[in-house]
């Protein structure tokens, strides 16, 4: 009891907690701030900083002064608070592994100490230059069957960015995966009667588009499909004979040149039916570890969520309800750094972010 006494005596005296997601993507680094107040969160700032091409590639980083500048960018614009910590995400497509597993509680073990002995000996995780964590999915306190999501980071992927976090005068205070930062956000910003619900989370990022699956309300697992938004991008750019920037003005509808209508239509049919090949096949995938349950809603996120008509074409090739994420839906917006709220066609971009920053420190 006296524990709590200090802990509501430091809060009050310090105010409401504050906490900050920092996303590092291929294209662009984005931050999301947020204060934790007993009537909810309220967005005090978020933003987004577009690096120069090569900076980031497949996960890696190519150019460390460019990306430190960045993030040292973004972080002296935010208007609030002094920011010193950070929450922080490595791409589930680059550097972690991640498996699924069935055991029994045990009366000789603690579950945690079963778990990280039954990693040891399980395939991907064989290696000795990781960091390794885990989250029981499902537990029967009658059986002891638990159901358990094994993650490990490789630490030679990880080091980096915690070096340059570093030295941008940061402290990441908690190393969680995209992935898992997108289920957060989800389940944070959905409707009720999407947590009964069976939903696709498609993170369409530069490179790669992740797929994650959510049963009635919890993280069940998460596909890559290689076709994302820069597939768009290039095949308008291609035939269209433009640069990239006006092809992402295109995808956008922010161009102010007059193109062929029905080529850009084309183009964008022909990549969403790329993407949607692969959409299928994780699709399938589901389906076939859960006795071919149906998926009842597709929700797009991420830089490629918003490109004209895409939502549209997902629906009808797969005869499913689309939607595009909004994450800032349920937080409010403090009004004197907002004169109105953030659009959802930049929200969507901030998924991670915000999933993120929804952790307290």
């Amino acid at each position: 009891m006296p524990i709590k006494i200090k802990d509501n005596v430091i809060r009050l005296m310090s105010g409401d907690p504050v906490s900050v997601g920092l996303d590092i993507g291929n294209h662009s680094v984005k931050i999301v701030c947020i204060r934790h107040r007993p009537s909810g969160p309220l967005l005090l700032s978020a933003g987004i900083h577009v690096f120069k091409e090569g900076t980031m590639e497949n996960g890696e980083i190519q150019n460390r002064n460019e990306l430190l500048n960045a993030v040292i960018s973004l972080i002296n614009k935010t208007p609030t608070r002094k920011i010193k910590k950070v929450n922080f995400s490595l791409s589930w497509s680059y550097g972690v592994i991640a498996d699924r597993i069935r055991l029994k509680s045990s009366q000789i073990e603690s579950d945690e100490e079963l778990i990280l002995m039954e990693a040891s000996r399980h395939s991907p995780f064989d290696v000795d230059d990781i960091q390794l964590d885990y989250k029981i999915l499902n537990k029967n306190d009658v059986t002891g069957d638990m159901e358990v999501l094994l993650v490990a980071a490789k630490v030679n992927k990880m080091q980096p960015f915690l070096s340059l976090i570093e030295d941008a005068n940061l402290e990441a205070v908690n190393v969680d995966v995209d992935t898992f930062a997108t289920t957060n956000a989800f389940l944070f910003s959905a409707n009720p009667e999407d947590l009964d619900k069976v939903v696709c989370l498609a993170n369409i990022g530069d490179n790669v588009t992740n797929l994650t699956f959510i049963k009635h309300g919890a993280y069940h697992s998460t596909r890559d499909v290689e076709t994302a938004g820069n597939y768009f991008l290039q095949t308008i750019a291609k035939k269209l004979d433009i640069n990239p920037m006006e092809a992402t003005s295109i995808l956008k509808g922010r161009s102010q040149q007059n193109f062929d209508e029905e080529l850009v239509e084309n183009c964008i049919e022909n990549s969403a039916e790329e993407l949607s090949v692969g959409i299928e096949m994780a699709f399938k995938y589901f389906k076939s570890m859960e006795n071919n349950l149906s998926i009842d809603k597709l929700v797009l996120c991420g830089g490629g969520a918003c490109i004209e008509t895409l939502p549209e074409l997902l629906a009808e090739r797969h005869d499913i309800e689309v939607e595009i994420a909004d994450p800032l839906s349920k937080i409010d917006c403090d009004k004197s750094k907002f004169v109105t709220a953030i659009p959802k066609n930049i929200s969507t971009s901030l998924m991670v972010a915000t999933g993120l920053a929804i952790r307290k420190f």
